[in-house]
């Protein structure tokens, strides 16, 4: 199975840990990996390339995507998550591009969530199969989608964000508030949403 994921942060050296735990997370559940930066991704590149891969995810980024300005550094990328018709996992800001490809709002929180915290989820999916109701899962962002997008629907919820997680289940399409590729022993979910998402890509 390969995977594409799409780079979004800005200083690539700066976040070079998360991208090597996004890497190191999808390895774990036996995938290749092809990784491009997000000013790469554009709806040429979906038009002449996408057929090549089984599933994309996108990473998170430090960008305020609630911004006018950054959207548009963005532009070309939402309009490519838009033409996506394969498996899709965004991770907290790739989460928010799936919301703006889809028409929603992202919004600023006005403060930072940092750390392991508790997010219930509320809907059986196949992305939180064989986990609990109430998972912790790592989070750091200050901003969220401000509604569910059409044709999503709302998996997951916590008390300082009120969507950690959505689906298209007729498309594949997830997004994630919160960083499934930093995970621990003590604190395991995360694993588990990968491996899930790779059987839902296998299916």
């Amino acid at each position: 199975m390969h995977v594409l994921v799409v780079n979004n942060f800005l200083d690539h050296a700066k976040h070079a840990s998360w991208i090597g735990a996004l890497r190191q997370a999808i390895s774990e559940v036996r995938c290749s990996i092809e990784m491009i930066p997000y000013t790469h991704f554009a709806p040429e590149f979906v038009e002449k390339r996408i057929h090549k891969v089984d599933a994309v995810v996108l990473s998170g980024t430090e960008a305020m995507l609630s911004k006018d300005s950054v959207q548009s550094a963005f532009r070309k990328t939402i309009q490519a998550v838009r033409l996506l018709h394969l498996p899709v996992l965004g991770i907290c800001g790739g989460h928010q591009l799936i919301a703006l490809a889809y028409g929603e709002r992202v919004l600023y929180m006005g403060r930072d969530i940092e750390g392991y915290r508790e997010v219930d989820v509320l809907v059986e999916d196949p992305l939180f199969h064989g986990l609990p109701t109430a998972i912790s899962v790592t989070q750091s962002h200050e901003e969220m989608i401000e509604q569910v997008p059409r044709g999503f629907t709302l998996l997951a919820r916590s008390t300082e964000t009120p969507i950690e997680a959505v689906s298209n289940e007729r498309d594949r399409i997830y997004g994630v508030q919160f960083h499934p590729e930093i995970h621990d022993e003590n604190h395991p979910a995360g694993k588990l949403v990968f491996a899930n998402f790779a059987k839902i890509v296998k299916r």
